[in-house]
């Protein structure tokens, strides 16, 4: 595993050495283009006043006048086919000077091949550097004449600048290790602190923050981690009312029904009637059980929906039957308000049953009379709706009815209408209770999370 202080180290000191590679590689090469348009200029400027020199007068100025003489940003020398000097006389001339002139003359004799193409060519003597081009005399086949001019300023310009460049080079990244180190250190003691305050989370202290950071990114994760920190900290508190919850609900039909079972060995009772109470208190924990297991799965995240197609009138109408004897039994009506095309929705429909048939076992435990179901369908969503002309919910109530085991006047377990909730939110939808001006209640689902198809079908 790679260490993250050292790979900052490594990548700030490669980058320096990038940018300073391309520095000097282009210096170089834009100054050795510069140093050769310069110098070829130069040349061809001299060679265009020795023509001008060679057009007003005789051959013989060739072999007595010194070039250098005649012109203005290079020099030049006269030398004979076997490479001897013509001209200048170098007698009268300082030794560096001659010597410099002996350089030109030995060069072309030994080197004459590269000089036939007529190019300018690059030479060195020591610590000087000189472009030469080879122009024909005219008038005499076997004299040539070898103007030159000495870059060696430039050069010597470029190679301090190289080695300016390579301190320059050494000192950034000696910088740059020391700067990267500086913020490896600052950047790992960020991380450090997160780190603790996650292992802190994860043995359950919840309550502790992390403080401010000065970089807007750290800050940014310590607040996400507090964030987490607080919602784990309420899932453990409604985890824990939950269990204690259930604890309650069950600890109440067990006890009813070990009291009259007691009272049935005892003979204190009369059977028939603790039977029907013990079955009645059974029936109720087991559906308690039932769905705390249900919800328990929701929690989970492993109850993926599973969907596909179906009439959404269909379902209502299977809802209804599902709770027809319990209709029955507390004499209450169920009317349906359909509209007159046919709709289908891409949902979970065993998920939303489920929901359906908890609401409508709320409206009959608490309607007068009856219970309307209504839908409604557009290209967007559908709304269900069921309501009853019962007392509707008491004010106090209403912003507490889907919490998990929150029992009004009449509930049952507390988990019928949480169970509601959880389910449609899943399917992408939502859900709200209120209360009917008129008297009642009113539960709205809209779902809007899957396609919708409404074709022209009547019912």
């Amino acid at each position: 595993m790679r260490s993250f202080s050292k790979t900052l180290i490594r990548n700030f000191i490669g980058m320096i050495f990038v940018v300073f590679l391309t520095v000097y590689l282009l210096f170089n090469f834009l100054t050795h283009d510069f140093i050769s348009e310069e110098a070829h200029r130069e040349l061809v400027n001299s060679l265009a006043s020795l023509e001008v020199v060679a057009s007003l007068d005789v051959p013989g100025i060739f072999t007595g006048v010194p070039i250098r003489r005649l012109m203005l940003n290079a020099d030049g020398i006269i030398v004979g086919d076997s490479g001897q000097i013509i001209s200048p006389d170098i007698s009268h001339a300082s030794e560096d000077v001659a010597a410099e002139f002996f350089f030109m003359a030995q060069y072309f004799h030994e080197n004459r091949a590269v000089f036939d193409s007529g190019n300018m060519v690059r030479a060195s003597s020591g610590r000087f550097t000189y472009y030469i081009k080879a122009v024909e005399v005219p008038f005499f086949d076997d004299l040539v004449v070898l103007l030159y001019t000495d870059i060696t300023s430039a050069t010597l310009f470029v190679r301090h600048v190289n080695r300016t460049l390579g301190v320059i080079l050494i000192a950034s990244g000696v910088g740059s290790a020391f700067i990267s180190a500086l913020l490896s250190q600052q950047v790992q003691r960020a991380i450090s602190r997160l780190r603790n305050h996650a292992e802190s989370i994860g043995r359950g202290n919840f309550t502790q923050k992390v403080d401010e950071f000065e970089y807007k990114e750290f800050a940014a994760l310590a607040q996400s981690m507090n964030s987490m920190a607080d919602m784990l900290h309420a899932y453990e508190n409604n985890q824990k009312r939950f269990f204690q919850n259930v604890s309650h609900e069950l600890r109440t039909p067990l006890m009813s029904i070990q009291g009259y079972a007691e009272g049935i060995l005892e003979d204190v009772l009369d059977k028939n009637e603790a039977s029907e109470i013990i079955l009645s208190e059974s029936e109720r924990m087991e559906n308690m059980v039932g769905q705390v297991l249900y919800v328990s799965r929701l929690d989970s995240g492993l109850d993926v929906p599973s969907i596909s197609g179906f009439s959404v009138k269909n379902m209502l109408y299977d809802c209804a039957w599902r709770v027809k004897i319990l209709m029955e039994r507390n004499k209450r009506e169920i009317i349906f308000d359909f509209p007159e095309t046919e709709c289908e929705i891409k949902s979970d429909e065993e998920k939303l049953q489920r929901a359906v048939e908890n609401i409508l076992t709320n409206c009959i435990r608490h309607a007068n009379e009856k219970i309307i179901v209504h839908f409604s369908a557009c290209d967007e969503h559908i709304e269900i709706i069921i309501s009853d002309d019962g007392e509707g919910f008491d004010p106090a109530d209403l912003p507490h009815v889907f919490e998990r085991f929150y029992k009004g006047a009449k509930g049952n377990s507390g988990l019928g209408l949480a169970i509601c909730k959880d389910i449609i939110e899943k399917l992408g939808g939502s859900i709200r209770a209120e209360n009917i001006a008129e008297g009642g209640a009113r539960f709205v689902i809209k779902l809007s999370a899957y396609k919708i198809c409404v074709s022209d079908k009547n019912n």
